[in-house]
Protein backbone atom coordinates (compact mmCIF):
# COMPACT_ATOMS: atom_id res chain seq x y z
CA UNK A 1 0.00 0.00 0.00
CA UNK A 2 1.83 2.93 -1.11
CA UNK A 3 2.57 6.09 1.77
CA UNK A 4 0.47 8.81 2.24
CA UNK A 5 1.78 11.93 0.08
CA UNK A 6 0.50 15.61 -1.52
CA UNK A 7 1.56 18.52 -2.77
CA UNK A 8 0.51 22.18 -2.86
CA UNK A 9 0.53 23.74 -5.72
CA UNK A 10 -0.06 27.87 -6.22
CA UNK A 11 -1.99 29.27 -8.80
CA UNK A 12 -2.46 32.83 -9.64
CA UNK A 13 -6.26 34.53 -9.41
CA UNK A 14 -6.13 35.33 -13.27
CA UNK A 15 -5.27 31.66 -13.60
CA UNK A 16 -8.44 30.92 -11.14
CA UNK A 17 -10.75 32.96 -13.08
CA UNK A 18 -9.75 30.80 -16.44
CA UNK A 19 -9.39 27.02 -14.39
CA UNK A 20 -12.41 27.55 -12.72
CA UNK A 21 -14.85 29.22 -15.14
CA UNK A 22 -18.30 27.61 -15.38
CA UNK A 23 -18.07 26.72 -18.75
CA UNK A 24 -15.55 24.44 -17.71
CA UNK A 25 -17.33 22.57 -15.28
CA UNK A 26 -15.96 23.84 -12.27
CA UNK A 27 -14.96 20.10 -10.88
CA UNK A 28 -12.11 19.36 -13.54
CA UNK A 29 -9.38 21.33 -15.48
CA UNK A 30 -6.17 20.67 -16.66
CA UNK A 31 -2.66 22.19 -16.84
CA UNK A 32 1.08 21.70 -17.99
CA UNK A 33 3.01 21.46 -14.72
CA UNK A 34 6.77 20.96 -13.93
CA UNK A 35 5.94 17.62 -11.76
CA UNK A 36 8.67 15.02 -10.44
CA UNK A 37 8.88 11.32 -9.13
CA UNK A 38 5.08 10.68 -10.25
CA UNK A 39 3.78 8.29 -12.13
CA UNK A 40 1.60 8.48 -15.47
CA UNK A 41 -1.90 7.47 -14.51
CA UNK A 42 -0.86 7.92 -11.36
CA UNK A 43 -3.90 9.61 -8.33
CA UNK A 44 -2.41 11.96 -6.25
CA UNK A 45 -4.30 14.50 -3.64
CA UNK A 46 -3.46 18.41 -4.15
CA UNK A 47 -3.95 21.14 -2.32
CA UNK A 48 -4.54 24.52 -4.54
CA UNK A 49 -3.80 28.11 -3.51
CA UNK A 50 -5.24 30.64 -6.02
CA UNK A 51 -4.26 33.84 -3.15
CA UNK A 52 -0.86 32.46 -2.00
CA UNK A 53 -1.80 32.46 1.98
CA UNK A 54 -5.00 30.25 1.69
CA UNK A 55 -5.38 26.45 0.75
CA UNK A 56 -8.91 27.30 -1.23
CA UNK A 57 -9.25 24.10 -2.69
CA UNK A 58 -8.37 19.79 -1.90
CA UNK A 59 -8.46 17.81 -5.16
CA UNK A 60 -7.34 14.93 -7.16
CA UNK A 61 -4.61 15.59 -9.59
CA UNK A 62 -3.49 12.77 -11.89
CA UNK A 63 -0.58 12.84 -14.50
CA UNK A 64 -0.75 12.53 -18.00
CA UNK A 65 2.28 12.82 -20.77
CA UNK A 66 4.42 15.30 -21.16
CA UNK A 67 3.28 18.26 -23.27
CA UNK A 68 6.53 20.39 -22.86
CA UNK A 69 10.08 21.02 -21.58
CA UNK A 70 10.26 18.93 -18.16
CA UNK A 71 6.16 19.41 -17.99
CA UNK A 72 3.39 17.16 -18.33
CA UNK A 73 -0.21 17.45 -18.20
CA UNK A 74 -2.07 17.28 -14.76
CA UNK A 75 -5.66 16.99 -14.89
CA UNK A 76 -7.49 18.03 -11.75
CA UNK A 77 -10.83 17.11 -10.69
CA UNK A 78 -13.34 16.19 -8.33
CA UNK A 79 -12.51 19.85 -6.63
CA UNK A 80 -13.72 19.99 -2.77
CA UNK A 81 -14.20 24.02 -1.83
CA UNK A 82 -12.44 24.62 1.84
CA UNK A 83 -13.73 28.04 1.61
CA UNK A 84 -9.81 29.52 1.70
CA UNK A 85 -8.21 28.81 4.96
CA UNK A 86 -5.68 30.64 5.77
CA UNK A 87 -2.30 29.36 5.52
CA UNK A 88 -1.32 30.38 9.46
CA UNK A 89 -4.38 29.15 10.81
CA UNK A 90 -3.06 25.50 9.78
CA UNK A 91 0.33 26.31 10.96
CA UNK A 92 -0.87 26.91 14.60
CA UNK A 93 -2.11 23.13 14.59
CA UNK A 94 1.57 21.64 13.44
CA UNK A 95 3.81 20.90 15.48
CA UNK A 96 7.26 22.64 15.38
CA UNK A 97 8.79 20.24 12.92
CA UNK A 98 6.45 19.76 10.72
CA UNK A 99 5.33 23.43 10.89
CA UNK A 100 9.06 23.94 9.19
CA UNK A 101 8.50 21.38 6.97
CA UNK A 102 4.89 22.89 5.49
CA UNK A 103 6.28 26.56 5.72
CA UNK A 104 9.07 25.61 3.10
CA UNK A 105 6.15 23.52 0.70
CA UNK A 106 3.81 26.20 1.24
CA UNK A 107 5.77 29.16 -0.11
CA UNK A 108 6.93 29.62 -3.20
CA UNK A 109 4.76 27.56 -6.14
CA UNK A 110 4.29 25.01 -4.03
CA UNK A 111 5.79 21.41 -3.32
CA UNK A 112 5.69 18.50 -2.08
CA UNK A 113 5.39 17.44 1.51
CA UNK A 114 6.91 14.98 3.51
CA UNK A 115 4.39 11.97 4.55
CA UNK A 116 4.38 13.66 7.98
CA UNK A 117 3.75 17.13 7.64
CA UNK A 118 1.08 15.90 4.98
CA UNK A 119 -0.82 13.42 7.61
CA UNK A 120 -0.63 16.63 10.31
CA UNK A 121 -1.80 18.74 7.45
CA UNK A 122 -4.69 16.95 6.36
CA UNK A 123 -5.11 16.42 10.08
CA UNK A 124 -5.33 20.56 10.57
CA UNK A 125 -7.29 20.91 7.65
CA UNK A 126 -10.07 18.14 9.25
CA UNK A 127 -10.11 20.25 12.17
CA UNK A 128 -10.69 23.51 10.68
CA UNK A 129 -13.77 22.27 7.93
CA UNK A 130 -15.65 19.53 10.05
CA UNK A 131 -18.33 20.02 7.90
CA UNK A 132 -16.08 18.33 5.10
CA UNK A 133 -14.52 15.48 6.71
CA UNK A 134 -16.59 12.74 4.77
CA UNK A 135 -15.43 14.46 1.70
CA UNK A 136 -11.74 14.80 2.62
CA UNK A 137 -11.70 11.08 3.56
CA UNK A 138 -13.38 9.83 0.50
CA UNK A 139 -10.48 12.08 -1.46
CA UNK A 140 -8.09 10.06 0.09
CA UNK A 141 -9.86 6.79 -0.08
CA UNK A 142 -9.62 7.44 -3.74
CA UNK A 143 -5.74 7.89 -3.78
CA UNK A 144 -4.96 4.96 -1.77
CA UNK A 145 -7.71 2.35 -2.75
CA UNK A 146 -7.95 2.76 -6.42
CA UNK A 147 -5.10 0.73 -7.41
CA UNK A 148 -6.79 -2.21 -6.22
CA UNK A 149 -9.59 -4.58 -7.29
CA UNK A 150 -11.87 -4.94 -3.97
CA UNK A 151 -12.82 -8.73 -3.45
CA UNK A 152 -15.63 -10.12 -1.15
CA UNK A 153 -19.29 -10.89 -0.44
CA UNK A 154 -19.61 -6.80 -0.08
CA UNK A 155 -17.75 -5.89 -3.20
CA UNK A 156 -19.79 -8.54 -5.43
CA UNK A 157 -22.98 -6.14 -3.29
CA UNK A 158 -21.80 -2.99 -4.21
CA UNK A 159 -21.13 -3.56 -7.83
CA UNK A 160 -23.97 -4.75 -8.91
CA UNK A 161 -25.43 -1.32 -7.30
CA UNK A 162 -22.63 0.37 -9.35
CA UNK A 163 -24.00 -1.12 -12.23
CA UNK A 164 -27.65 -0.48 -11.62
CA UNK A 165 -26.47 3.43 -10.70
CA UNK A 166 -24.56 4.07 -14.08
CA UNK A 167 -27.30 2.51 -16.08
CA UNK A 168 -29.78 5.03 -14.52
CA UNK A 169 -27.25 7.75 -14.96
CA UNK A 170 -26.78 6.75 -18.72
CA UNK A 171 -30.46 6.48 -19.46
CA UNK A 172 -30.92 9.77 -17.74
CA UNK A 173 -28.37 11.39 -19.42
CA UNK A 174 -28.48 9.98 -23.09
CA UNK A 175 -24.53 9.54 -22.93
CA UNK A 176 -21.70 8.22 -20.60
CA UNK A 177 -20.39 11.76 -19.27
CA UNK A 178 -22.37 12.02 -16.19
CA UNK A 179 -21.92 8.30 -15.03
CA UNK A 180 -17.98 8.84 -15.55
CA UNK A 181 -17.87 11.53 -13.36
CA UNK A 182 -19.79 10.07 -10.94
CA UNK A 183 -17.88 7.25 -10.73
CA UNK A 184 -14.54 8.16 -11.00
CA UNK A 185 -15.38 9.98 -7.64
CA UNK A 186 -16.72 6.77 -5.75
CA UNK A 187 -14.72 5.60 -3.11
CA UNK A 188 -15.17 3.04 0.02
CA UNK A 189 -14.15 4.28 3.45
CA UNK A 190 -10.75 3.27 3.54
CA UNK A 191 -10.97 1.52 6.98
CA UNK A 192 -13.06 -1.34 5.27
CA UNK A 193 -10.52 -2.34 2.85
CA UNK A 194 -8.04 -4.64 3.91
CA UNK A 195 -5.66 -7.56 3.47
CA UNK A 196 -3.83 -5.40 0.28
CA UNK A 197 -2.32 -7.76 -1.95
CA UNK A 198 0.17 -5.75 -3.87
CA UNK A 199 1.31 -8.99 -5.88
CA UNK A 200 -1.92 -9.13 -7.15
CA UNK A 201 -2.91 -5.72 -6.46
CA UNK A 202 -6.46 -6.89 -4.64
CA UNK A 203 -7.76 -5.57 -1.54
CA UNK A 204 -10.76 -7.34 0.38
CA UNK A 205 -13.96 -5.05 0.81
CA UNK A 206 -15.17 -5.83 4.53
CA UNK A 207 -17.92 -3.51 5.71
CA UNK A 208 -18.86 -3.86 9.21
CA UNK A 209 -22.11 -6.08 9.96
CA UNK A 210 -25.39 -3.75 10.35
CA UNK A 211 -23.15 -1.11 9.38
CA UNK A 212 -25.93 1.39 6.65
CA UNK A 213 -23.52 0.98 3.81
CA UNK A 214 -24.56 1.45 0.00
CA UNK A 215 -22.68 2.45 -3.22
CA UNK A 216 -24.77 5.77 -3.04
CA UNK A 217 -22.38 6.75 -0.06
CA UNK A 218 -19.37 6.69 -1.84
CA UNK A 219 -20.53 9.40 -4.19
CA UNK A 220 -19.55 13.01 -4.06
CA UNK A 221 -22.39 14.50 -1.33
CA UNK A 222 -22.90 17.40 -3.95
CA UNK A 223 -25.15 14.40 -5.34
CA UNK A 224 -26.54 13.75 -2.38
CA UNK A 225 -29.60 15.15 -0.26
CA UNK A 226 -31.63 13.70 3.15
CA UNK A 227 -35.29 13.36 2.22
CA UNK A 228 -36.50 11.93 -0.62
CA UNK A 229 -39.66 13.40 -2.27
CA UNK A 230 -40.23 10.90 -4.63
CA UNK A 231 -40.80 8.26 -1.23
CA UNK A 232 -42.86 10.13 -0.02
CA UNK A 233 -44.93 12.11 -3.00
CA UNK A 234 -45.18 8.85 -5.59
CA UNK A 235 -44.55 5.83 -3.69
CA UNK A 236 -46.08 5.58 0.18
CA UNK A 237 -43.83 3.18 1.01
CA UNK A 238 -46.33 2.84 4.14
CA UNK A 239 -44.06 1.53 7.37
CA UNK A 240 -41.00 0.80 5.12
CA UNK A 241 -39.13 3.84 6.09
CA UNK A 242 -38.43 2.36 9.85
CA UNK A 243 -37.69 -1.02 9.01
CA UNK A 244 -35.32 -0.32 6.27
CA UNK A 245 -31.80 -1.30 7.57
CA UNK A 246 -30.15 1.31 4.98
CA UNK A 247 -31.55 4.53 3.17
CA UNK A 248 -30.00 6.81 0.46
CA UNK A 249 -30.97 9.68 -1.83
CA UNK A 250 -28.94 10.94 -4.15
CA UNK A 251 -30.26 14.00 -7.09
CA UNK A 252 -28.51 14.52 -10.41
CA UNK A 253 -29.48 17.63 -12.92
CA UNK A 254 -29.35 18.56 -16.73
CA UNK A 255 -31.35 21.78 -17.09
CA UNK A 256 -34.79 20.88 -16.14
CA UNK A 257 -34.64 17.72 -16.31
CA UNK A 258 -34.36 15.55 -12.83
CA UNK A 259 -33.55 12.30 -12.03
CA UNK A 260 -33.49 11.48 -8.05
CA UNK A 261 -32.19 7.74 -7.37
CA UNK A 262 -33.72 6.36 -3.96
CA UNK A 263 -31.53 3.47 -2.20
CA UNK A 264 -33.80 0.55 0.10
CA UNK A 265 -32.49 -2.23 1.44
CA UNK A 266 -34.34 -3.73 4.56
CA UNK A 267 -31.47 -6.51 5.52
CA UNK A 268 -27.21 -5.97 5.92
CA UNK A 269 -24.83 -6.21 3.09
CA UNK A 270 -23.84 -9.89 3.87
CA UNK A 271 -27.50 -10.74 3.84
CA UNK A 272 -28.39 -9.00 0.61
CA UNK A 273 -29.46 -11.81 -2.10
CA UNK A 274 -28.55 -9.17 -4.69
CA UNK A 275 -29.80 -5.78 -6.12
CA UNK A 276 -32.80 -4.51 -8.69
CA UNK A 277 -32.99 -1.12 -10.24
CA UNK A 278 -36.77 0.15 -11.07
CA UNK A 279 -36.31 3.76 -13.75
CA UNK A 280 -39.62 5.35 -13.98
CA UNK A 281 -39.69 8.32 -16.60
CA UNK A 282 -42.29 10.16 -16.24
CA UNK A 283 -42.51 12.05 -19.31
CA UNK A 284 -43.19 8.54 -20.87
CA UNK A 285 -45.15 6.90 -18.31
CA UNK A 286 -42.88 4.71 -18.53
CA UNK A 287 -41.14 1.92 -16.55
CA UNK A 288 -38.21 -0.57 -16.27
CA UNK A 289 -37.12 -3.31 -13.80
CA UNK A 290 -33.65 -4.60 -13.87
CA UNK A 291 -32.44 -7.49 -11.85
CA UNK A 292 -28.72 -7.85 -11.54
CA UNK A 293 -27.09 -11.45 -11.21
CA UNK A 294 -23.45 -12.31 -10.89
CA UNK A 295 -21.23 -14.40 -13.30
CA UNK A 296 -18.50 -16.67 -12.51
CA UNK A 297 -15.41 -16.94 -14.71
CA UNK A 298 -14.91 -20.81 -15.42
CA UNK A 299 -11.10 -19.87 -17.33
CA UNK A 300 -10.07 -17.43 -19.96
CA UNK A 301 -10.98 -19.18 -22.62
CA UNK A 302 -14.68 -20.00 -22.17
CA UNK A 303 -14.93 -16.96 -20.14
CA UNK A 304 -18.16 -16.43 -17.46
CA UNK A 305 -21.05 -18.06 -17.35
CA UNK A 306 -24.49 -17.89 -15.21
CA UNK A 307 -26.13 -21.29 -13.69
CA UNK A 308 -30.24 -20.33 -13.26
CA UNK A 309 -31.39 -21.76 -9.99
CA UNK A 310 -34.41 -21.83 -7.63
CA UNK A 311 -34.20 -18.36 -6.55
CA UNK A 312 -34.37 -17.27 -10.35
CA UNK A 313 -37.31 -19.37 -10.92
CA UNK A 314 -39.00 -17.62 -8.06
CA UNK A 315 -38.23 -14.11 -9.27
CA UNK A 316 -39.89 -14.99 -13.33
CA UNK A 317 -42.70 -16.43 -11.45
CA UNK A 318 -43.50 -13.42 -9.22
CA UNK A 319 -43.10 -11.11 -12.09
CA UNK A 320 -45.66 -13.51 -14.15
CA UNK A 321 -47.83 -12.66 -11.26
CA UNK A 322 -47.45 -8.91 -11.29
CA UNK A 323 -48.72 -9.23 -15.07
CA UNK A 324 -52.05 -10.69 -13.32
CA UNK A 325 -52.30 -8.13 -11.23
CA UNK A 326 -51.62 -5.02 -12.81
CA UNK A 327 -53.22 -5.40 -17.01
CA UNK A 328 -50.45 -3.42 -18.76
CA UNK A 329 -52.10 -1.89 -21.82
CA UNK A 330 -50.38 -2.40 -25.16
CA UNK A 331 -53.07 0.71 -26.69
CA UNK A 332 -50.90 3.17 -28.44
CA UNK A 333 -52.88 6.99 -27.48
CA UNK A 334 -50.26 9.01 -27.90
CA UNK A 335 -46.75 9.42 -29.34
CA UNK A 336 -44.70 8.59 -25.64
CA UNK A 337 -46.81 5.63 -25.04
CA UNK A 338 -45.46 3.35 -28.10
CA UNK A 339 -43.38 1.02 -27.55
CA UNK A 340 -41.17 -1.74 -29.59
CA UNK A 341 -41.54 -3.51 -26.10
CA UNK A 342 -43.81 -2.94 -23.87
CA UNK A 343 -42.68 -5.90 -21.21
CA UNK A 344 -40.34 -3.56 -18.87
CA UNK A 345 -38.78 -6.31 -17.04
CA UNK A 346 -35.30 -7.38 -17.52
CA UNK A 347 -31.94 -9.18 -16.05
CA UNK A 348 -28.43 -8.49 -16.28
CA UNK A 349 -26.39 -11.06 -15.93
CA UNK A 350 -22.91 -9.19 -14.27
CA UNK A 351 -19.45 -10.57 -14.95
CA UNK A 352 -17.71 -10.76 -11.37
CA UNK A 353 -14.41 -8.78 -12.36
CA UNK A 354 -14.30 -7.18 -8.81
CA UNK A 355 -14.82 -3.60 -7.76
CA UNK A 356 -12.91 -0.74 -8.62
CA UNK A 357 -12.34 3.02 -7.44
CA UNK A 358 -12.12 5.99 -9.61
CA UNK A 359 -12.78 3.46 -12.52
CA UNK A 360 -15.30 5.22 -15.32
CA UNK A 361 -16.73 1.81 -17.35
CA UNK A 362 -19.55 0.17 -16.71
CA UNK A 363 -18.88 -4.17 -16.74
CA UNK A 364 -20.06 -5.40 -20.01
CA UNK A 365 -22.53 -7.75 -19.07
CA UNK A 366 -25.96 -8.88 -21.01
CA UNK A 367 -29.27 -7.76 -20.43
CA UNK A 368 -31.48 -10.11 -21.12
CA UNK A 369 -35.20 -9.42 -21.36
CA UNK A 370 -38.30 -11.31 -19.86
CA UNK A 371 -39.50 -13.07 -22.51
CA UNK A 372 -36.15 -14.31 -24.05
CA UNK A 373 -35.04 -15.60 -19.91
CA UNK A 374 -37.99 -17.73 -19.94
CA UNK A 375 -36.75 -19.52 -23.35
CA UNK A 376 -33.23 -19.48 -22.13
CA UNK A 377 -34.65 -21.65 -19.06
CA UNK A 378 -37.13 -23.67 -20.69
CA UNK A 379 -36.45 -27.16 -22.82
CA UNK A 380 -35.44 -25.59 -25.72
CA UNK A 381 -32.87 -23.44 -23.85
CA UNK A 382 -29.19 -23.87 -23.69
CA UNK A 383 -27.66 -26.47 -21.71
CA UNK A 384 -24.54 -27.36 -19.93
CA UNK A 385 -21.82 -30.34 -20.68
CA UNK A 386 -23.93 -32.32 -17.82
CA UNK A 387 -27.24 -30.93 -19.46
CA UNK A 388 -27.65 -28.51 -17.00
CA UNK A 389 -28.98 -25.05 -17.71
CA UNK A 390 -26.25 -22.24 -17.98
CA UNK A 391 -25.72 -18.99 -19.81
CA UNK A 392 -22.78 -17.91 -21.32
CA UNK A 393 -22.35 -14.53 -23.84
CA UNK A 394 -21.67 -17.36 -26.79
CA UNK A 395 -24.78 -20.05 -26.04
CA UNK A 396 -27.26 -16.48 -25.70
CA UNK A 397 -26.59 -14.55 -28.19
CA UNK A 398 -29.81 -12.15 -28.11
CA UNK A 399 -28.78 -10.10 -25.49
CA UNK A 400 -28.36 -6.03 -25.14
CA UNK A 401 -25.32 -4.31 -24.54
CA UNK A 402 -25.21 -1.52 -22.22
CA UNK A 403 -25.13 1.17 -24.65
CA UNK A 404 -27.90 -0.75 -26.75
CA UNK A 405 -29.95 -0.82 -23.33
CA UNK A 406 -29.96 2.34 -22.18
CA UNK A 407 -30.29 4.07 -25.58
CA UNK A 408 -33.90 2.14 -26.07
CA UNK A 409 -34.91 3.33 -22.44
CA UNK A 410 -33.95 6.75 -23.21
CA UNK A 411 -35.86 6.92 -26.17
CA UNK A 412 -38.65 5.22 -24.48
CA UNK A 413 -38.80 2.41 -27.18
CA UNK A 414 -38.34 -0.27 -24.06
CA UNK A 415 -40.22 -0.48 -21.06
CA UNK A 416 -43.82 -0.80 -19.65
CA UNK A 417 -46.47 1.28 -20.29
CA UNK A 418 -47.96 2.41 -16.68
CA UNK A 419 -49.96 5.55 -16.01
CA UNK A 420 -51.07 4.78 -11.94
CA UNK A 421 -48.28 5.38 -9.62
CA UNK A 422 -50.14 3.24 -7.30
CA UNK A 423 -49.28 0.16 -9.12
CA UNK A 424 -45.67 0.90 -8.95
CA UNK A 425 -46.01 1.43 -5.58
CA UNK A 426 -47.59 -1.75 -5.26
CA UNK A 427 -44.47 -3.39 -7.33
CA UNK A 428 -41.81 -1.77 -4.91
CA UNK A 429 -44.14 -3.13 -1.97
CA UNK A 430 -43.58 -6.77 -3.21
CA UNK A 431 -39.76 -6.22 -4.32
CA UNK A 432 -38.98 -4.90 -0.92
CA UNK A 433 -39.72 -8.13 0.95
CA UNK A 434 -37.46 -10.36 -1.60
CA UNK A 435 -34.47 -9.76 0.30
CA UNK A 436 -32.43 -8.18 -2.51
CA UNK A 437 -31.71 -4.60 -2.06
CA UNK A 438 -33.74 -2.09 -4.45
CA UNK A 439 -32.93 1.05 -6.10
CA UNK A 440 -35.37 3.39 -7.98
CA UNK A 441 -34.11 5.90 -9.86
CA UNK A 442 -37.24 8.48 -11.08
CA UNK A 443 -36.55 10.93 -14.54
CA UNK A 444 -38.67 14.09 -14.33
CA UNK A 445 -38.83 17.04 -16.47
CA UNK A 446 -39.67 20.00 -14.18
CA UNK A 447 -40.13 22.25 -17.22
CA UNK A 448 -43.80 20.65 -17.76
CA UNK A 449 -44.19 20.36 -14.01
CA UNK A 450 -47.69 22.27 -13.02
CA UNK A 451 -46.96 25.33 -10.95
Amino acid sequence: MAKPVGLIIHFDEEQRNYLLNEDRRGYRFSDALSVHDWEIKQIQLVLLSFTGNTIDFIALATKGNRVATAKSRIEFSDLVDLSSVPLKEVEKLLSPNTKLHFMKSSSGRGGRLPEKTWLETIQALKEIRPNLVEEIERLISLTVVSRYRLTGEAAEVLAQEREALGSALDIFSGNNELRKDVFKSWAPKLADVENYDDDAMEAELNIPKDSPVSFLSGIPERYIQEESAIQHDLYNWEGERATLHNMGVSVFEQGSRVLEVVYANKNTLEHTLGVDLIYYNKSFHSFVLVQYKIMKEKDRVQGFYYRPDEQLDKEVDRIDEFHKKIKISTDVSSHTGFRLNYDGFLYKLVPNKGLQAATDKLIAGMYITNSYMKFLLGENGPKGERGGRLITFKNSPRYLTNTEFSGMVNRGWIGTSLHQSDSLSQLISEFLQTGRALMVAVEEDTANKAN
